[in-house]
């Protein structure tokens, strides 16, 4: 009886004293969603400001720092903004408002304490928009980009010259790099992948350079000295090019892109339907020369297009017009032996392709029809600049005419194969430049193929003349 009695009278002290302590508990809790005192990313949060504006303005702040995106000895300069990187506002004030509002009485009390002498600090949520990142950092590919050189053999010395592995950007790293470290580092890196070459040291042991499976030989002048200058370089950088069994080539890719930059100068090439000057004149009569070979030497051809007009340096169908970067030539080594590309001048004025690696594997004999043939007009056109009575011929005229190639392809282990393929040279005008007032019936007689004077033809569309391509 007595020990109830005073578990009665403990039980309602307890309560008495509970009672008595809310009232010195309560005003210590926070009531506002965030603390007194309390600091985020390391900054106390004003008193009469709204967190989230506050936020807002230290955001704009600070996406204004300027970090260095380095590789090597590369450089570049970009805002956090630039790069797509923001502070998670709702996350950040999610985290804030949990400080003081959780777990137990005595946990709640403390957290207000320290906040309030300064010891709590939120850190910013952080985050970066992969999208706008992958978008800022892609054109940084071309300047970090460093294309691998393959392996290829010196012909005119014998010796065999080693691979270069080549790198490119890799954007999906570089982003995964620069969420991990724009927060808290001025310097970030780009990171690139190694790209390995096409054509190894290896690759090369089994190559014959000593047998020819096919030849073809083409003439240019020499005293066109920018011509002559483009046909030598174009063949230069087309030397050595090894083609492995079922391999592809492109004319393009291996030559590149024909500039003043790289070694080229200007010469006449074709645009539209009149023959002008332009930088690299002559590199079409290295693909030209190619293709020859790669006819003779049984190669498959995945691409190729004929000039919009004869070329003097070859027969009808085998020329191969190239353009960089959109008209090229491509071919395919279909034979069981590896092949190398011998391109070089022998003498002045010719234009030698060689493939080696393997004998003649089939007699090859090409030939050519005319299915169609449409005369050209005279082009009479003033230049100011003549002096009165004067007049010259700047373009000889050619005719349209439609060639079908065939190609008989003999193989030792007696298959035949046949090929055909369409070639399509369009008019060109016979052009003369003439004075001011200069009679028009002073100049020649038209040639044996020319139908007319342009613009003086019935209105027939027979004198309209497409682009040459």
């Amino acid at each position: 009886m007595k020990r109830s009695v005073a578990i009665a009278l403990a039980v309602s002290l307890g309560i008495v004293l509970g009672l008595a302590a809310v009232p010195v508990v309560e005003p210590r809790l926070p009531v506002s969603p965030l603390v007194v005192g309390l600091t985020i990313g390391g900054q106390p949060v004003p008193a009469r400001t709204a967190p989230r504006d506050w936020l807002l303005e230290r955001e704009r702040r600070l996406l204004e720092r300027v970090v260095r995106l380095r590789h090597g000895e590369a450089s570049f300069e970009a805002s956090l903004a630039d790069m797509g990187a923001a502070i998670d506002i709702p996350r950040t004030l999610a985290a804030a408002e949990l400080v003081g509002h959780r777990g137990s009485v005595i946990r709640r009390l403390r957290e207000t304490a320290q906040a309030k002498r300064g010891e709590i600090d939120v850190p910013l949520v952080w985050r970066l928009d992969e999208a706008v990142a992958a978008r800022f950092v892609a054109p940084f590919a071309d300047d970090l980009a460093l294309p691998a050189k393959d392996a290829e053999l010196d012909l005119e010395g014998h010796r065999r010259i080693p691979d270069v592995a080549g790198r490119e950007l890799d954007i999906e790293t570089t982003i995964a790099e620069l969420a991990a470290t724009f927060v808290d580092q001025d310097e970030l890196n780009l990171v690139t992948r190694t790209v390995p070459a096409k054509v190894t040291l290896n690759d090369l042991e089994d190559i014959d350079v000593t047998k020819v499976l096919s030849a073809f030989e083409t003439r240019f002048r020499t005293w066109k000295k920018g011509r002559s200058h483009n046909v030598a370089l174009a063949a230069k950088r087309l030397n050595g090019l090894i083609l492995r069994p079922d391999q592809t080539m492109s004319f393009n890719e291996r030559v590149g892109p024909r500039t003043v930059e790289r070694g080229f100068q200007q010469a006449p090439e074709i645009v539209g339907d009149e023959l002008t000057t332009g930088i690299g004149g002559g590199t079409c009569q290295v693909s030209s020369t190619l293709h020859g070979a790669a006819i003779h030497g049984g190669l498959s051809v995945l691409q190729r297009k004929s000039h919009t007009r004869p070329s003097a340096y070859t027969k009808l169908g085998l020329d191969a017009t190239v353009s960089y970067p959109s008209v090229d030539l491509k071919l395919q080594n279909p034979h069981r032996f590896t092949v190398v590309v011998h391109a070089f001048i022998p003498e002045p004025g010719v234009l030698r392709v060689e493939l080696l690696g393997g004998e003649a594997v089939a007699e090859v004999e090409y030939r050519y029809g005319i299915s169609r043939v449409e005369e050209y007009v005279r082009r009479i056109t003033t230049k100011d600049w003549l002096k009165p009575g004067r007049a010259f011929r700047k373009q000889k005229g050619t005719r349209r005419m439609d060639v079908h190639s065939y190609v008989k392809i003999v193989y030792k282990d007696g298959r035949v194969e046949t090929r055909k393929y369409y070639s399509g040279y369009k008019p060109f005008p016979e052009i003369y430049w003439v004075a001011p007032s200069y009679d028009a019936d002073e100049l020649p007689p038209l040639p044996a193929h020319a139908k007319g004077i342009e613009g003086q033809l019935e209105v027939d569309g027979s004198d309209v003349y497409p682009t040459a391509g």
